[in-house]
């Protein structure tokens, strides 16, 4: 048992022994199903009086037994200075994040590091709380400590398997950027246009979305939303549930403000390109409708809907429409936009190797981001299976997947060639000027 610190462990796990009443890493271990341990990576939620609110794999009700054993373990550390971080069960890794009355549980088999696995549980507790805001939460359960929170987040569990299924594909996340969509600059800069002219009073922040890319945001000159409530958004924004017709939601943004909401509108004005917007008047449906209508008249009349659809259709860039051979994948963050882009991976990538290079990738980033005074600039990693470049400078950050026989010599001079196409490439790649007010 790891809890963080080296000290505590060894008087942890004596703990566990002595009490055999208090449930043990391989019995709760027992307590899943084999359909339920077929799977590498578990989130779980519950409540502090070890109800169950959410779990990606499994049923709740299934797994309650396994949610009372979390619950107890939990309180059997709560009296102490610093409370449980994390535990083994075999070749898993266990990690706990409590925050109020909710208990987030990672449950890993892929060597995932714990820091990485608590950031990620903050991200689910993040779309909790962007549902029902963190004042709600603490009300409900200040006045029943058992309430069932299934009965508040009824229908919306797709959007938290939306974040989850990304977290585990997806670096952009761990990046904490936006992601954008390539696309020409000219039609970026019309677009966004389009949505400052037909600003109505009420309207705080617009945005046009394709698969959790940003092809343009419109906002207030002095503020801005941070990157990982943009996140959450745009992720629910992907589900099906927002899929068709118009929608009118109240949604919190963590970063922005966890007591209360804003108001959201969503529709789709083309195959695969969302509109959204924002405002915190709840009464204004009507004047978010009549916004879309001309925004959607605008583009139609200079065909630029059928463009915006055209762009959302190629996702992500393919490796070779960059001109570098051997190129599995790679992701670029632009540290001053705070905004990335990721290619699609190779055909010829398997899903398992997939998610093991993005795994390799956050792992490599914790390395650089967390090496104090003197971070690690250049990493170059190689195994049997595959050769990772991780790269940072002072303007960017790089993390390129090519083909394992490639040598470093050889890798450094693709990933030159990448840099110089991305330099030539930045206004399309990009949003370099979004529209203010």
């Amino acid at each position: 048992m790891d809890d963080g610190q080296g000290g505590r462990a060894e008087r942890t796990a004596a703990v566990a022994q002595d009490e055999p009443d208090k449930p043990s890493a391989v019995q709760v271990d027992g307590l899943c199903s084999a359909d339920w341990q077929s799977h590498g990576r578990h989130f779980l939620v519950l409540s502090s009086a070890g109800k169950p609110i959410y779990t990606r794999h499994g049923d709740e009700a299934q797994l309650s037994m396994l949610m009372s054993a979390v619950q107890a373990i939990i309180s059997s550390f709560s009296d102490m200075s610093d409370p449980v971080r994390s535990m083994s069960a075999g070749s898993r890794t266990i990690v706990f994040y409590t925050s109020g009355p909710l208990y987030l549980l990672a449950v890993s088999d892929r060597d995932d590091p714990e820091e990485l696995l608590r950031n990620e549980l903050q991200l689910v507790h993040s779309q909790i709380v962007s549902i029902l805001t963190l004042a709600q939460l603490t009300k409900i359960f200040e006045q029943r400590s058992n309430f069932d929170l299934r009965q508040l987040l009824g229908g919306t569990e797709g959007i938290i398997d939306q974040l989850v299924d990304r977290l585990d594909v997806d670096l952009g996340f761990a990046l904490g950027s936006l992601d954008t969509l390539w696309m020409r600059y000219s039609l970026r800069e019309r677009v966004g246009k389009v949505l400052l002219s037909r600003r109505p009073k009420s309207l705080l922040y617009a945005m046009v979305v394709s698969d959790m890319k940003l092809v343009t945001l419109l906002r207030p000159r002095k503020h801005s939303l941070h990157p990982s409530d943009l996140h959450l958004l745009f992720s629910m924004v992907a589900s099906r549930v927002f899929a068709s017709g118009e929608h009118w939601t109240p949604v919190c943004f963590p970063r922005f403000n966890d007591q209360g909401f804003l108001h959201v509108y969503i529709s789709y004005i083309a195959a695969g390109v969302a509109l959204v917007l924002v405002s915190a008047d709840r009464d204004s449906f009507f004047a978010m409708t009549q916004c879309r209508e001309r925004v959607c008249d605008d583009l139609a009349a200079d065909d630029l809907v059928q463009r915006l659809a055209d762009a959302a259709a190629q996702r992500a860039l393919h490796p070779r429409e960059l001109g570098v051979p051997g190129l599995l994948q790679l992701y670029y963050r632009h540290k001053t936009l705070v905004q990335h882009f990721g290619t699609r991976f190779e055909d010829a990538v398997d899903d398992a190797q997939m998610r093991r290079i993005i795994n390799t990738y956050k792992r490599l980033r914790l390395h650089m981001t967390k090496g104090g005074q003197k971070p690690l600039r250049i990493i170059y990693y190689r195994c049997a299976t595959d050769t990772v470049l991780a790269w940072q400078s002072s303007t960017f950050e790089l993390y390129a997947a090519v083909a394992p026989s490639m040598d470093v010599k050889s890798m450094i001079r693709l990933v030159n060639t990448v840099l110089e196409w991305i330099d030539k490439e930045e206004d399309h790649l990009f949003v370099v000027n979004p529209p203010s007010y």
